[in-house]
């Protein structure tokens, strides 16, 4: 199924600091290892879709809970399982969809450590028609930035002893795989908002005074981004330290599709389409099992005659034995050619099912990805 072929494709851990800005700098994604942990349990992605009736983005960020079990894991499943989600109930509503994503993430995660490991998810659902959504579990946090005095002001407030009860201590209340009684804090985004940002709690450790300063006086959200990784590291680096961001007075929503076949998903390695012949996002995304082969040649999707960006091109094959439904093709279809398994593809998964979906990894035009560097700038 298409949660499965997500999870291994985010599952690439991050050494090091990693950022990837897109859309014209309207969106930038970051994440670092930090200078005490061996592994980055952070995960955080950007998808892109639309419907027959409008365009989404959603962004999400998620960190593993390293005292428990399988954190890593655990955060791959919870931020694939909500993507997933979100598509599935977009045509609900973004308040439902977004509730259900993430009651669906609990439930994955809870399935998979029954109860003894976890994630936190902080994510906002952004639709063309206006209606923006945000949603919160754990201590991962969102911050905005005001469109008119430019102030910024924390949208969350962490599942923790200290703050939910005023107690002290920083365990989590609630969590994503804690099972039942979870309470998601879903809530409409503020209409004064100008800019998002997405972090993880180790980026928390900078001092919140100068948390706002850096994001309020910087003219673009990739310095921002930059310089709070940066100034993570300067604070001793003890955790993984993620920052997303994306600034909505640059953000662009593409027009609907009856043919809502290509979804985008970004990550702070790469962006990467998922094109799904003749697809519909009302229906389920449930797709089966899958493997992916590659091709010699490249494509240009999205029609894109204006894109000069190149393209490095794979073909996810999956194989199905009974199809209840039918899946149209288009008419022109690329010859056969010989399969071979790709040494970057995800782990071939035995099934007997066929649907055939083509993934272009691609960067585009004004997508650029780099290691973060220390910023010292004004």
């Amino acid at each position: 199924m298409f949660q499965r072929l997500l999870q291994k494709h985010l599952a690439r851990g991050i050494l090091g600091r990693k950022m990837l800005s897109i859309d014209k700098g309207s969106i930038a994604l970051a994440s670092d290892l930090g200078l005490k942990r061996t592994e980055n349990q952070d995960r955080t992605a950007l998808m892109k879709f639309r419907s027959s009736t409008a365009s989404y983005t959603v962004i999400a960020v998620v960190d593993g809970m390293g005292g428990m079990r399988d954190g890593e894991k655990s955060a791959e499943i919870a931020i694939s399982t909500f993507l997933c989600s979100i598509m599935e109930n977009v045509h609900l509503g973004s308040k439902h969809a977004i509730m259900q994503a993430t009651m669906t993430a609990n439930n994955a995660v809870f399935e998979f450590t029954n109860g003894k490991g976890g994630s936190t998810l902080s994510a906002i659902l952004l639709a063309s028609d206006g209606t923006h959504m945000t949603v919160n579990v754990g201590d991962s946090r969102i911050y905005a930035k005001e469109s008119i005095f430019g102030k910024v002001i924390r949208l969350t407030v962490d599942d923790s002893l200290a703050e939910t009860v005023g107690g002290s201590g920083t365990e989590l209340l609630q969590f994503i795989g804690m099972g039942e009684g979870i309470r998601p804090h879903v809530v409409p985004l503020p209409l004064e908002a100008k800019q998002v940002y997405l972090t993880t709690d180790g980026v928390h450790y900078i001092e919140p005074n100068t948390l706002s300063d850096i994001i309020k006086h910087a003219e673009k959200i990739t310095q921002v981004v930059e310089r709070l990784i940066a100034t993570a590291r300067w604070c001793g680096g003890p955790d993984n330290a993620t920052v997303s961001a994306i600034d909505l007075e640059l953000l662009n929503f593409e027009e609907p599709l009856d043919d809502a076949s290509i979804v985008q998903i970004s990550d702070p390695h790469s962006s990467t389409q998922f094109i799904f012949p003749q697809f519909q996002l009302e229906s389920e995304v449930s797709l089966p099992e899958t493997s992916v082969q590659t091709q010699n040649n490249s494509i240009n999707i999205a029609q894109s005659e204006k894109s000069a960006a190149p393209s490095r091109t794979s073909t996810l094959v999956e194989e199905k034995e009974s199809i209840t439904e039918t899946v149209k093709v288009e008419a022109k279809t690329p010859p056969k050619r010989k399969k071979r398994q790709s040494k970057k593809a995800v782990d071939h998964l035995d099934s007997a099912d066929e649907v055939q979906i083509k993934m272009t990894i691609f960067d585009e035009a004004g997508c650029e990805s780099h290691e973060v560097e220390d910023d010292d700038s004004k």
